[in-house]
C-alpha cells in the first residue's frame, strides 16, 4: 500500500491529500529515510511524521489493510505507536 494511503486510512491524518502535501515538504520519514507518496509501506515499517500542528508520532506498522476503508476501531489494529517519537526530524 502507498504510504500517503496507509497515512490516511490509519487516521495519523485526515486526507490523503494532507498526507500528499506533509510527505512532498519532508515532513514524513519511512524507515529513516525521507519518503515519496508512492513508496510502499509494509508490515513492519516505521513511519515518522510531522502533523500540521507541529507534534511528532512515530508509528510501527502492524498490518496493512485489504482496502481503502477502515473503522475506526480498526484503526488502532494497524500500527503501534513507539517511545519517544516527541523529537525533531
Amino acid at each position: 500500500m502507498r504510504i500517503d494511503l496507509f497515512i490516511k486510512v490509519a487516521g495519523l491524518l485526515k486526507t490523503r491529500s494532507i498526507a500528499g502535501r506533509a510527505i512532498s515538504s519532508g515532513s514524513v520519514l519511512l524507515d529513516g529515510k525521507p519518503a515519496k507518496a508512492s513508496h510502499s509501506v509494509t508490515e513492519g515499517s516505521i513511519i515518522r511524521l510531522i502533523k500540521p500542528d507541529g507534534t511528532v508520532i512515530e508509528v510501527e506498522v502492524l498490518q496493512i489493510p485489504s482496502g481503502k476503508n477502515v473503522s475506526r476501531s480498526g484503526r488502532k489494529e494497524l500500527y503501534r505507536e513507539i517511545e519517544g517519537g516527541t523529537d525533531c526530524l
